[in-house]
């Protein structure tokens, strides 16, 4: 059998160069602790890439498996670092994680650099003692090179920001902050979803409105005047999980993607009773645009992730289609029992097909959720 630990360096580094997907930096990194070098090191041109399927956290293992809908395989590496933890994925790459230590990080599943968040404590968490710790933070996004004034000499190209407690607050910080920055905003009941659009960080509230964050000035400003956008259907009370509005970037377009569960909120399986309906915003009109398809784009929506992508077909995925992890949380003694659907959703004749979730039953913490790969 050929030791591939043995070959020279310069040939190590010339095969490293014909690599394309992240699938192939994990298989290549995996050969022995010379590649592995090797990998850690080089400097990497990362082509374009299409979100990887996380699952479930085992109790057993500290392995965590992930599904790429590109190579149709699973892929099996460890990391400790998200055993026992509550994660949220992002387009960026990172994953933000959560502990019943209470301690919060960020985490690069794919190089498995960890770096720490400032802590729950200095959180202003309204009534926040009826909450789990896997409750704490509803939804947490990773901005790379957001726009900041105060940043804008400086190294720092991560933003992470938060909503969290039952009031559904914002929050933000960097790597190496000490504590959380609370944005201020007496004037709307609470956020939906974040979004990162032209330099701008927009945020969806629950009544419907659109503001721009101001991370400089820590509060917001309204997109669209005192009244929210004139369109109906996706601004109901959403008292379910399974009903949920994303906010989409969409090659410099802003999205927004309703996800409704018509029929038994208790299900499991993929039905034809869920539905997604698209909207583009009019930035000069003021209004949502219902979407008739998607054109040569796929969406890929999870607990908090929302993606888009030009020309999914490259990436073995259909165009006009939406990639979901569709959740349903029940509070069960001691812990929340946890339904999820894994899908893709076609726009065009509002066709649901299963993808696999894999064999690891959710967690009360923790379900299968979309993940960007990147090695920066």
């Amino acid at each position: 059998m050929a030791d591939w630990s043995k070959l020279p360096y310069d040939i190590i580094h010339k095969v490293a160069t014909y690599l394309i997907s992240i699938e192939d930096f994990l298989a290549f990194s995996a050969v022995c602790s010379s590649w592995r070098s090797v990998y850690l090191t080089k400097q990497w041109h990362q082509h374009p890439q299409v979100p990887l399927l996380m699952l479930c956290d085992n109790e057993n293992s500290s392995a965590r498996s992930f599904i790429s809908l590109y190579r149709n395989k699973v892929y099996k590496t460890e990391l400790p670092e998200a055993c026992g933890r509550r994660c949220w994925g992002s387009s960026s790459g990172w994953l933000v994680t959560l502990g019943n230590d209470l301690k919060i990080h960020l985490l690069n599943p794919f190089t498995r650099v960890s770096e720490n968040l400032p802590p729950k404590s200095s959180l202003h968490i309204h009534f926040g003692e009826i909450l789990d710790w896997y409750e704490i933070i509803e939804k947490a996004f990773v901005f790379k090179k957001p726009c900041s004034t105060s940043h804008a000499n400086e190294d720092e190209d991560l933003l992470v920001m938060i909503i969290y407690g039952p009031l559904k607050q914002l929050a933000f910080c960097r790597p190496g902050y000490s504590s959380w920055k609370s944005i201020k905003d007496s004037s709307h009941a609470g956020f939906i979803d974040v979004t990162y659009v032209k330099d701008q960080i927009i945020a969806l509230c629950d009544m419907g409105s659109l503001v721009v964050i101001d991370i400089d000035g820590l509060g917001v400003i309204d997109i669209n005047g005192p009244h929210p956008p004139a369109v109906a259907e996706p601004l109901i009370s959403l008292g379910w999980d399974w009903d949920q509005l994303f906010l989409v970037e969409s090659s410099g377009d802003l999205w927004m993607v309703y996800q409704n569960r018509t029929s038994n909120h208790r299900r499991s399986s993929i039905d034809q009773s869920i539905e997604f309906i698209a909207y583009s915003f009019d930035f000069n009109k003021k209004r949502w645009i219902r979407m008739s398809n998607l054109g040569n784009h796929a969406i890929f929506v999870s607990d908090n992730f929302s993606m888009s992508i030009h020309a999914p077909d490259r990436f073995n995925c259909k165009s006009n289609c939406i990639y979901f992890v569709g959740k349903e949380m029940e509070r069960r003694w001691p812990y929340r029992e946890v339904n999820v659907d894994v899908g893709v959703y076609t726009v065009t004749d509002g066709n649901s097909e299963p993808l696999c979730r894999g064999p690891q039953f959710p967690l009360y913490y923790s379900f299968p959720l979309w993940v960007m790969p990147t090695l920066r």
